[in-house]
């Protein structure tokens, strides 16, 4: 599992966000409705949509960490379709255009939770939307409304994503070895229990700890160690399969994730993994429905059980 991939949110926080957004987007909703832009406005169809929106911020909220990501992207697009709606039953100029830049917030949503090709789609949603509701509502210079909105929504996204991805890989990899930081591994390890809990696969973790490491630092120096560290790490990497993980506890101590494998299974996986650059010693669980904490103890149990009798 790529360390970019590992840099998402969790389903279950964007589960969480998007129900307070759609709380937040019932309220205005609600206020436009009783205070309304013009005469003219469609407060009875500004209701609707106001218990629309609490009803689905409800229903996020008693989904959270059940949601499916089908499930959030899909009140996203009602959220865009909805939009678009009240685009196109505006009256006046001035909410027409008011109304468009809402358009904004879902732009930044996904900027904030999701992969760049998923975000590109959703702003392919948002420019539909637009058009359609610019045309319904009959606005003047409906062309270059479009283009200038969108530039707009569409840069701000864009920037956005590319910062926040940024970010949070810097959060949650260690520079040193690229390899997770300990807490994005037990991040990713508690995903990855969920996961096994659902399909009944096995899952198996393994702490890895460098023999004589002290060592390398005393007779060679900071530099040669730190290239050990990163050597080790990277080479890993390479020979594991693309949904294992590599984590850093400290040190010289490292964590593999290993899915769909069980403990007689990790031992040829981790025999091919040893270099010349340090030996180690490892130390592995299956995982059998205890907490993370439980499991990281019966794993380090192990490690120092195979220390001990190297």
């Amino acid at each position: 599992m790529g360390a970019r991939s590992q840099g998402r949110l969790t389903r279950r926080d964007e589960a969480r966000v998007l129900a307070r957004a759609c709380l937040l987007a019932g309220a205005v909703v609600g206020v436009t409705a009783l205070v309304p832009f013009s005469p003219t406005a469609p407060r009875t169809l500004g209701a609707v949509l106001c218990v629309v929106a609490l009803g689905l911020a409800l229903a996020l909220h008693r989904a959270d960490a059940r949601a499916r990501a089908w499930h959030l992207h899909t009140v996203l697009g009602t959220a865009t379709a909805l939009v678009s709606l009240c685009v196109g039953a505006s009256t006046t100029p001035n909410g027409t255009i008011v109304t468009a830049i809402s358009f904004l917030w879902i732009g930044i949503f996904s900027a904030a939770f999701h992969r760049r090709r998923l975000l590109l789609r959703h702003l392919t949603g948002i420019g539909a939307g637009l058009g359609v509701g610019l045309w319904a509502s009959g606005a003047t210079s409906a062309p270059q409304t479009w283009f200038f909105l969108m530039a707009t929504i569409a840069s701000m996204a864009l920037v956005l994503n590319g910062r926040i991805v940024d970010l949070r890989l810097e959060a949650t990899t260690d520079e040193l070895t690229g390899a997770l930081s300990r807490r994005a591994f037990r991040v990713a390890a508690e995903l990855e229990m969920a996961r096994a809990a659902r399909s009944g696969r096995p899952l198996t973790l393994a702490v890895v700890d460098l023999d004589d490491f002290k060592l390398i630092n005393d007779v060679h120096g900071h530099a040669a160690g730190d290239a050990v560290l990163s050597g080790l790490a990277r080479s890993w990497r390479r020979a594991l399969r693309a949904d294992d993980v590599v984590g850093r506890y400290g040190g010289d101590e490292f964590m593999l994730l290993l899915p769909r494998t069980d403990a007689a299974d990790a031992a040829p996986v981790l025999e091919r993994l040893r270099s010349d650059l340090c030996a180690w010693s490892a130390g592995v669980a299956t995982w059998r429905g205890e907490d993370f904490d439980d499991w990281f103890r019966a794993a380090d149990h192990d490690l120092y059980r195979a220390k001990a009798t190297a």
